[in-house]
């Protein structure tokens, strides 16, 4: 039972890259789902991880999150780092974008997809969110993560388009490829399609520094691709 009063320390988090791996070894057996009926893949998934976690000596029993936060996390702040601990909600992993024929949809993730999203956030906005550990009851438990805090405003949509299609070399898709809150933004350059940017999810410095703290991004492949040209 983790003690309540104290934090897991940040020199203990790990990489989204390495959970990815060593997780994903123990819940896709031979790069498929080692057989696990479609049925029970969420509630097979999760308790995968939370078994997972304890051999790793990262699930935190007692550990819960402070201050409510939106649709997809719990929050608290760990003033020792710098940082928010971010907790999904008990028993899911926030969203995922899919792409079919109809066009995008959001989607409930996965623990190991949720896992892989954050890990591409990290690479296409050079973000530090790493894997701190597994939280509460085994039964209904949380994946958490650890965020820097980032001072500052919420950014405007034209900011938000200025750092994207300007800075970063992405496009911005018409209206009806808006997913996950209304009117939030999305953006597509290559092989990679960023949605739900809008300015909750989106921080300006003091300095005028524009930060995403939060997205949905996908990896396209050519299939999902064809469908944005």
């Amino acid at each position: 039972m983790h003690d309540k009063t104290s934090l897991p320390q940040a020199d203990c988090d790990r990489s989204l890259n390495q959970v990815i791996k060593d997780f994903g070894e123990r819940v896709r057996p031979g790069g498929s789902y080692g057989g696990i009926d479609e049925w029970d893949l969420r509630d097979e998934s999760f308790r995968r991880l939370v078994k997972w976690a304890e051999d790793e000596r990262c699930f935190f029993e007692g550990l819960e999150p402070l201050k409510e936060g939106g649709r997809e996390h719990d929050l608290t702040y760990d003033p020792d780092s710098g940082s928010w601990l971010k907790f999904t909600k008990p028993s899911a992993a926030g969203y995922i974008v899919s792409i079919d024929s109809q066009g995008p949809e959001l989607m409930s993730a996965l623990p190991l997809e949720y896992l892989s999203r954050l890990a591409l956030q990290n690479e296409i906005f050079a973000d530090d969110v790493t894997f701190v550990g597994v939280a509460g009851p085994k039964h209904d438990c949380r994946i958490v993560t650890r965020q820097s805090d980032i001072p500052g405003v919420s950014a405007s949509d034209d900011e938000i388009i200025n750092l994207m299609s300007k800075e970063l070399g992405f496009k911005l898709l018409p209206p009806r490829y808006s997913v996950g809150y209304s009117e939030s933004l999305a953006f597509l350059r290559d092989d990679v399609a960023v949605f739900d940017l809008r300015p909750a999810n989106v921080v300006k410095t003091p300095e005028g520094i524009i930060v995403p703290v939060d997205s949905i991004p996908v990896r396209l492949d050519d299939a999902s691709r064809k469908h944005f040209v």
